[in-house]
């Protein structure tokens, strides 16, 4: 008994072990790693589904690395549908979280949360702990560009009770840093920055190691210690611009610049501006732009240069329009973008709709055959007596199943012309039945007329054949 008990919960068991073990052989071949596939191997559709969705997520990884954001939209939606093919929560999570980050920068945060909450969805349903943690994370990340940074806070604590790869620990560290140096809490920003440094080989992952370098050294020009903090601003200069990752480059260049102009270092503060205005237009970052041209407009004020700083000032009000109608020409990116994914997912539903719509009609099909032929082998059997009620549940059953079918069948069309109106489906689904009702009636009296004269033929017949093995028998005779 207690092997029949467990019988089912261990095939369930092994079959999803087996339906696993090819993903985590895959998984073991393919992780994450900033690549950029310039030989557009992630189309290539002679290869496995598994591995062209690791080169199209690592593919991704490397255009945020350089920020190149019109591709990162195209690379995202285009994971997302390799995920779906492959229906593994995990990499639904993963690439609904890349949906996300796809529409960075876009004034209306609730597009985000949308595909950073269906990642989170996808993350419980699979329980793994660390995409559970990594989705949190994500969610994190709007609320701290909206300003909400105590709710940021809440989420990445959070977070970090769930990621267990350093990977993700790091970038979660990170932003639990940049969370209290904004609150202006600089020892606890130091504090996270330091548990962000774990990251040893800069090849494993630039970004990681650059942002966590960058990030101390943000926290100690947070406390005034300007020689710990130009080591490590120094340290993030270096692996970003060896690995071209944009965003930790002209963040820390920004940083140490900001530190060497309070400090009264100008010649230094200029340099660092410069550069980190060559690396924002290289990157074609206009908040980079904007902050390099501020800090070059006060540096070259500082020095007395009033012509250089009014330069800067009209280039940072030029930069800063031009981040204005970009974040709104974003905007309407975004919205584009998010409405081609709402397409795809109309589009998916309308065709599993049609599939479920085409099996339901096989179905009835099935049935009405299977009723219809029992009711004629009633009628036309030569020896079953069948009474004509049961003809009448037989028939109402099949007028039910016959609706049902019409109604597949002329339901898409119904709501195409009726623009899906209640009241005109409703109407129209009654003058069918309406139609179908009188056909019922008449069917069934033919039916049952055939019944009463096949019934009255079997009884004769019966009768008969009982006559004469009445007469055939011997007359008893019984003895005095």
């Amino acid at each position: 008994m207690p092997y029949r008990a467990t019988l089912p919960s261990l095939n369930r068991s092994i079959a999803l072990f087996l339906s696993a073990l090819p993903f985590a052989l895959f998984a073991q071949l393919y992780t994450y790693n900033a690549r950029y596939d310039s030989l557009d191997t992630r189309h290539d559709k002679s290869r496995p589904v598994i591995e062209r969705y690791f080169i199209t997520s690592n593919h991704g990884a490397a255009l945020f690395n350089l920020g190149l954001k019109d591709e990162i939209r195209k690379n995202a939606k285009e994971e997302f549908a390799l995920a779906e093919e492959l229906g593994i929560d995990t990499l639904l999570a993963t690439a609904s979280q890349h949906l996300g980050d796809a529409l960075n920068g876009s004034a209306d945060a609730a597009l985000q949360l949308k595909y950073f909450y269906q990642g989170l969805d996808y993350a419980q349903r699979s329980g793994n702990a660390n995409h559970i943690g990594t989705a949190y994370k994500q969610i994190a990340t709007v609320y701290k560009s909206l300003g909400d940074l105590p709710r940021a806070l809440e989420l990445l604590q959070l977070a970090l009770a769930n990621v267990t790869s350093d990977y993700q620990t790091n970038r979660t560290c990170c932003h639990l840093s940049e969370c209290y140096r904004l609150m202006g809490k600089p020892d606890s920003a130091l504090y996270w920055a330091q548990r962000s440094n774990i990251i040893s080989d800069p090849g494993s992952d630039p970004y990681a190691y650059a942002r966590s370098y960058y990030v101390l050294g943000a926290a100690y020009a947070a406390k005034r210690e300007r020689q710990l903090a130009d080591v490590h601003f120094a340290r993030a200069i270096e692996v970003a611009d060896s690995f071209q990752v944009m965003i930790p480059l002209f963040g820390s260049l920004l940083g140490r610049g900001e530190m060497e102009l309070d400090a009264g270092d100008i010649p230094n503060a200029i340099a660092d501006g410069r550069r980190a205005l060559r690396v924002s237009v290289d990157g074609g970052n206009l908040e980079g732009l904007v902050g390099a041209s501020d800090l070059l407009r006060r540096s070259f004020k500082a020095s007395g240069q009033s012509d250089s700083a009014y330069r800067y000032f009209e280039l940072r009000v030029l930069y800063a329009d031009s981040l204005i109608n970009a974040t709104n020409l974003n905007k309407l990116q975004n919205m584009a973008f998010a409405q081609e994914l709402k397409e795809g997912e109309e589009a998916k539903a309308k065709a599993e709709e049609a599939a479920a719509r085409s099996r339901n009609i096989q179905f009835g099909i099935i049935a009405l055959i299977v009723i219809t032929l029992g009711i004629f082998l009633l009628v036309f059997s030569r020896t079953a007596v069948v009474g004509a009620k049961a003809i009448k549940n037989l028939s109402l059953i099949a007028l039910l199943l016959f609706f049902e079918f019409i109604n597949l069948l002329v339901h898409p069309f119904l709501g195409e012309i009726t623009h899906h109106s209640p009241i005109l489906m409703l109407l129209c689904m009654a003058a069918i039945a309406g139609l179908l009702i009188p056909l019922h009636h008449r069917m069934e009296k033919f039916i049952t007329n055939m019944l009463v004269s096949k019934n009255n033929r079997v009884r004769l017949e019966a009768a008969r054949r009982t006559i004469e093995e009445l007469e055939a028998r011997p007359t008893d005779i019984n003895a005095g």
